[in-house]
């Protein structure tokens, strides 16, 4: 009888140590967007560069393997972009990424055709941090363009 009590323990004590981080106190690094270059382009499809800023405001390091990101304008997706570059954000301090994410041509003529009926031009970045020991969502959202500002720009 004391043996099966020994094996959950240990069995216990091994799993709990595994998940080490599921203790971690911190809060979620905030990712921004620092720039967005167009790229090469065809007929069905747009590439874009996008340099984000992403800030830990944690007392250790982030040590990130990889992003998955997509990038929505007023609500639409615009682009999305996966990258494999591993980079670490210094304890209390960001660092600049770059991401190439895929857009279809559509997609972007819908977004030109939309700003014309839209006062304000919001985005919304979201995706996902890969990390060694797992995945660290985020998501940050704004305002490029506020109301009236647009309206010289796109008049008839």
């Amino acid at each position: 009888m004391r043996v099966p009590k020994l094996l959950l323990f240990i069995t216990a004590l091994a799993t709990l140590s595994g998940c080490a981080s599921w203790f971690a106190t911190g809060e979620r690094p905030d990712v921004l967007v620092a720039n967005i270059t167009p790229l090469e382009s065809t007929p069905f499809e747009q590439r874009l560069k996008i340099d984000l800023r992403v800030r830990n405001p944690n007392d250790y390091e982030l040590h990130v393997t990889g992003m998955d990101v997509r990038l929505d304008l007023n609500g639409k997706r615009l682009a999305r972009g996966l990258g494999n570059q591993a980079f670490t954000v210094p304890r209390l301090s960001d660092s600049v990424v770059t991401i190439e994410t895929t857009t279809s041509t559509l997609d972007v003529v819908r977004q030109v055709l939309g700003l014309r009926k839209v006062q304000a031009l919001n985005y919304e970045i979201s995706g996902v941090l890969h990390m060694k020991n797992g995945r660290l969502p985020f998501e940050n959202s704004g305002t490029l363009v506020e109301k009236g500002e647009l309206s010289g720009i796109l008049a008839p």
